[in-house]
């Protein structure tokens, strides 16, 4: 028989948490550029010069200036001649030339291509399967009006206040003012009692 020691192991199990990532889903967003056309009106005005001329053949006593009719600008255009009777040179007015400044209104239409960039967000769950999520609506301020103004059919703030019991009050408060009472109603009751017996001292005067 053998006098080496019997060694008998003790074993217990033990359990370690480790983790590890795993993908659940995810989100797509798409970006798309769509293209539209807007129609531009736009008046545009524009000049221009109207000529005429006209023929005189009229005597004058001399060179004339320009002058101006309106929008008209009228040239004198003069030459001098040896006078029918022989009596020297004279001045004739051979032709007038007129110059109209005219106005005029054109509406030009043009259309313009615009560009505009949208997103579609989608979410994928681990199975692949794609949901769509939906844009937020586009939300308007209330107005300083709105705000201020009563809900129809609901009382006042001060109504609601008056009705509501006065929940803020401290125990304290309370006992403050009953003990502020019970000293009034003795400081009633000492005086009542000092004038009755001021009123008995003089009848036992008498």
């Amino acid at each position: 028989m053998s006098d080496d020691p019997l060694v008998i192991p003790v074993i217990r199990e033990e359990v370690t948490a480790d983790a590890k990532p795993v993908r659940t889903g995810g989100v797509r967003i798409t970006k798309t550029v769509e293209t539209h056309e807007q129609l531009l009106t736009q008046e545009l005005r524009k000049g221009r010069a109207d000529v005429q001329r006209r023929p005189m053949n009229e005597v004058v006593d001399g060179p004339l200036e320009p002058r101006r009719e309106g929008r008209t600008l009228i040239i004198p255009v003069v030459s001098e001649q040896l006078a029918a009777n022989g009596c020297g040179p004279q001045w004739v007015l051979t032709e007038e030339i007129r110059v109209t400044q005219i106005e005029e209104a054109e509406t030009v239409q043009h259309r313009v291509p615009l560009r505009e960039e949208k997103a579609i967000v989608e979410r994928v769950d681990a199975a692949g399967n794609t949901t769509r999520v939906a844009e937020p609506a586009t939300r308007v301020a209330p107005t300083v009006a709105a705000r201020q103004a009563p809900a129809r059919g609901s009382k006042p703030v001060l109504a609601k206040a008056a009705e509501a019991p006065d929940r803020d009050v401290q125990p304290g408060t309370i006992s403050r003012s009953l003990v502020a009472a019970k000293r009034n109603k003795e400081k009633v009751v000492q005086r009542v009692l000092s004038k009755d017996r001021s009123i008995l001292r003089r009848k036992v005067d008498e």
